[in-house]
């Protein structure tokens, strides 16, 4: 019985250093993190690097993000303007209007001439990956997702020097 006792005792505390020695150090968790975070800061750079190169047809996804003047849903459009419902946007969670419920919104005026590029961006949603084609004022529709560049105005209007047609793949 006090040998049964004995072995029964052993073997709970094998069980329980074995289990002590599979868990992470908090020490260990904090260098096991960083050297992720440093991988994903080496690939966001090589992306960048290879925009670079890459020239007008590809670029980050990050990138246009941070520059856009406005993202948001299209409106309303006429020739030479268009009104844009923005998305709200809390670090964490994007928000955009509901296709077809923007003119119950409020917009900001985005207006365009001559010199304004329009461009649609395919954005790949698993890799951030985009590829720039050609657009026109024409693609412009009701419901459609845009990054807007530009200058805003005193009276909250963007002037538009490029408009991004945005398309999730």
């Amino acid at each position: 019985m006090k040998h049964m006792k004995l072995v029964m005792v052993t073997g709970v505390l094998i069980f329980a250093l074995s289990l002590a020695g599979c868990g992470n150090s908090k020490g260990e968790q904090a260098a096991d993190s960083g050297t992720s975070v440093n991988s994903q800061s080496e690939n966001q750079a090589g992306d960048t690097g290879a925009s670079d190169d890459g020239g007008e047809n590809s670029t980050n996804l990050d990138n246009l993000i941070e520059t856009a003047s406005l993202r948001g849903s299209v409106a309303d459009f006429q020739d030479g303007s268009f009104q844009v419902v923005p998305d709200q946007d809390d670090g964490q969670i994007a928000k955009s209007a509901a296709e077809g419920m923007e003119s119950g919104m409020e917009s900001t005026t985005v207006s365009y001439g001559e010199d304004c590029t329009f461009q649609i961006a395919n954005i790949n949603s698993s890799t951030g990956a985009v590829e720039l084609e050609a657009a026109t004022a024409s693609d412009v529709k009701k419901s459609t997702s845009v990054y807007v560049y530009g200058e805003t105005q005193d009276d909250g209007e963007i002037h538009a020097t490029k408009v991004l047609i945005t398309r999730f793949n």
